[in-house]
């Protein structure tokens, strides 16, 4: 799995975060102040405000994101990433370093471990 990050500010538009979102297919943002992720945005998040009649290009992110998300180290492994994901029932979690986001390419873990994160999540 590669992993291109596509962040927002929190004073950013939901709208503007939504159109990021679409143009790189992807269900969710990181909201960061600097490099430190201070919120995430999903799919869900857009469904809420979508149920609400929120106009989304004058809605911040951040005062619409989940707040803290919760978020792994660079040096955890794929496994309990994956099992951390099952059992929260999360579909995305930031990789974070010294508290900042970090990019994390799994392209260079072993494939069964690639294999068995996959058999985790498919089952919850």
């Amino acid at each position: 799995m590669r992993v291109k990050l596509v962040t927002a500010r929190p004073d950013e538009s939901a709208g503007e975060a939504i159109r990021r979102m679409l143009e790189s297919n992807i269900g969710s943002i990181v909201v960061c102040e600097e490099s430190v992720p201070v919120g995430i945005f999903t799919e869900r998040d857009v469904l809420r405000l979508a149920g609400e009649g929120a106009d989304f290009d004058s809605t911040p992110v951040g005062r619409v994101m989940t707040p803290r998300p919760l978020t792994i180290g660079s040096g955890d492994n794929i496994l309990d990433a994956a099992q951390l994901m099952a059992a929260r029932k999360l579909r995305h979690l930031p990789v974070v370093e010294d508290g900042n986001l970090a990019e994390r390419l799994f392209s260079t873990q072993d494939e069964a471990a690639h294999d068995t994160a996959r058999a985790l999540l498919d089952r919850h």
